[in-house]
């Protein structure tokens, strides 16, 4: 069997083995007619990894593809059986929503970089918010405005640069500090 290539020699070896107890978890995640497609489609995948080397334990490997393909088929389907939901629900798939801390966090950021965005100067802060928020294109900005595209690229530039480097310092409320202080100070340390 010299024509065999080295995944090939590792899915034999480290895959196939375990074949049964891949069919008996396909079958506990979808429908007995579609465990076998399952499985197959599973092996398409390990035999496509790039990093077969890497891989320490084949059989989890494979386990983990055929459960996330079965997830993603229910995620898809239109009717699923409800003794499926009941098995992928054993198998503590991770919520992927982010916590409560990560939300309260991100509010407080966005609220941070929000003031911060309304201390810019009027024409900076025109042109990062059509940019970065609306996500309209220069030209259009430019248009817009009144502005040559050269001059909205750099008040994008700028803009984007002082809210960067405010976002790095935190003064204390009752400093009464403005973003084009921040920015100051940030060019005078790195001189």
């Amino acid at each position: 069997m010299a024509w065999l290539r080295d995944v090939d020699r590792w899915f034999i070896d480290e895959v196939l083995p375990h074949r049964a107890v891949f069919r008996r978890h396909a079958t506990r995640l979808v429908s007995p007619g579609e465990a076998e497609d399952l499985v197959q489609e599973a092996y398409a995948r390990a035999i496509d990894a790039s990093h077969h080397r890497e891989i320490a334990n084949a059989r989890g490997f494979v386990l983990t593809i055929i459960r996330n393909l079965a997830f993603e088929r229910h995620r898809r389907a239109a009717i699923v059986r409800i003794e499926h939901l009941a098995d992928l629900g054993a198998l503590e798939i991770a919520d992927a929503a982010p916590d409560q801390f990560a939300v309260l966090s991100g509010t407080i950021e966005l609220g941070r970089l929000m003031a911060l965005l309304d201390m810019l100067p009027q024409q900076q802060r025109a042109v990062v918010k059509l940019r970065r928020i609306e996500g309209m294109p220069p030209k259009d900005i430019a248009v817009r405005l009144g502005l040559s595209i050269s001059t909205v690229e750099k008040h994008l530039a700028k803009g984007l640069a002082m809210l960067a480097s405010a976002l790095q310092e935190t003064p204390t409320p009752d400093e009464g500090v403005t973003v084009s202080t921040l920015w100051r100070r940030h060019q005078h340390q790195r001189n």
